[in-house]
């Protein structure tokens, strides 16, 4: 397999001897008495993977279990600002990896050339931070500092092919991910936070295609040009609970797309309106009538024809983007990225997060290794697995036959047991992908 040589030789980048230089060029290592620049990152990066809060105690294990006799002073000595610079270039080194696995492929996902999924996750930072990464403030709960990454990730090969870190304020709609031009025949799938008519318009012209949640407060027309009262015309048309039309988007930008708009369940339109009202109490202000009315539907915007989508396979290739959901809540449970010990210095805090980061990445390259081309595989699971394996990894680092003898049998032990299942009712994503006439929406 193609790939488990690549993620060989990019652990090996990351984990080798090159890093050397790097680390006495950051003054990270500027005597070599017991660490190299490697074998600290290998400390770091692997403690964290095999035991996300990790302590000085256990730093000091895995070092020895990597050679490296220490104490636990002296690992906590390590945690200075020059630390987290390296850990930092460490990290631009590993998301500069351009690895792809063999594509998972249904066959709704055959019909776009990749399917892209743009989204952010925040992780709030120490104060003393705030000057570099300013929190997003104007609310009591406000953090004064705070880290967006934005990740731009193929649905089909795993590959990670945008990663962006910036402020915590910093907009969405504006970050890099946002303006990257996808391949022609590629499929976009943003959240909310993304939405701009602009955007749309320039994947179209790049012969390109989209598919987002209809921004509130955005102007519609008809194919005619005329003003459309959205909940007026939902009412009027979704008599079945189902609307597909033409539209035009924008009073300015006249954006000609298709509406699809399905009516929910009275108990799920319900819960939206209470969540409504409490997030515009929240902000000291009272939610529209209007607003409160529309919550009894879903309504998607996308330039995929009916010949290319059914309506089923736009809300279900919608739903894929809730992958990348599940990647951060990966991230932040399974390796706690989001956890900072409070009690630790500034330094210890930012080194272990970047630490963290790196690791994240590397998990994500074994994983795209051990399971990817199964689209029924379960990253969580496999995730669990790979802890396991974490300290048989220290031993072959070095040798890239045994590391890639590893990345086999890991993938093994991997395809054998971390898999979703299948079933009958509220059916997976993946068994969605293969079947979207599954998707249970049922119209009146």
């Amino acid at each position: 397999m193609r790939i488990v040589a690549q993620v060989a030789a990019a652990m090996q980048a990351v984990f080798g001897t090159s890093i050397d230089d790097l680390a006495r060029t950051t003054r990270c290592v500027q005597r070599q008495r017991k660490f190299s620049g490697a074998s600290l990152a290998r400390t770091l990066v692997l403690a964290v993977l095999l035991r996300p809060a990790a302590k000085n105690r256990d730093f000091q294990a895995m070092a020895a279990k990597l050679g490296v006799h220490v104490t636990e002073e002296a690992i906590d000595r390590r945690f200075t600002n020059e630390l987290v610079t390296f850990l930092e270039e460490i990290l631009q080194q590993a998301v500069s990896q351009a690895l792809a696995a063999k594509a998972a492929t249904t066959p709704l996902l055959q019909k776009f050339s990749d399917v892209r999924i743009g989204d952010s996750t925040s992780l709030m930072l120490p104060d003393e931070f705030a000057d570099r990464f300013p929190g997003c403030g104007g609310t009591e709960n406000a953090c004064l500092a705070a880290m967006k990454i934005q990740v731009l990730w193929s649905l089909l090969t795993g590959r990670l092919l945008g990663w962006q870190i910036t402020p915590g304020r910093a907009s969405d709609a504006k970050s890099e991910i946002a303006e990257v031009l996808p391949p022609a025949g590629s499929l976009s799938v943003f959240d909310l936070g993304y939405f701009s008519l602009d955007r749309f318009r320039r994947v179209g012209e790049a012969d390109a295609y989209w598919i987002s949640r209809l921004q509130h407060g955005t102007k519609v027309f008809d194919a005619a040009g005329k003003n459309l009262d959205l909940q007026s015309f939902l009412r009027k048309r979704g008599e079945s609970g189902l609307v597909d039309a033409t539209v035009v988007l924008g009073e300015q930008d006249r954006l000609a797309c298709r509406l699809i708009a399905v009516r929910v369940p009275a108990e799920v339109a319900s819960r939206r309106r209470q969540k409504v009202r409490e997030k515009a109490r929240d902000h000291g202000r009272e939610p529209s009538q209007e607003y409160l009315e529309l919550q009894e539907w879903t309504i998607f915007v996308t330039n995929c024809d009916a010949e290319l989508l059914t309506w089923k396979e736009v809300v279900v290739a919608y739903r894929a983007r809730w992958q990348i959901e599940l990647l951060f809540k990966l991230w932040k449970s399974h390796n706690r990225m989001a956890a900072l010990e409070t009690v630790a210095s500034p330094q210890r805090q930012m080194a272990v997060l970047y630490a963290k980061l790196i690791g994240v990445i590397v998990q994500h390259w074994m994983l795209l290794s051990a399971a990817w081309s199964d689209i029924q595989r379960s990253l969580r699971k496999a995730a669990a697995i790979l802890r396991d394996w974490i300290v048989l990894l220290t031993g072959v680092l070095d040798d890239g036959e045994r590391l890639r003898d590893f990345l086999r049998r890991f993938g093994a032990a991997v395809t054998k047991t971390a898999r979703v299942t299948r079933r009958r009712k509220h059916p997976s994503l993946f068994q969605l992908l293969e079947n979207p006439e599954l998707l249970e929406y049922t119209l009146a």
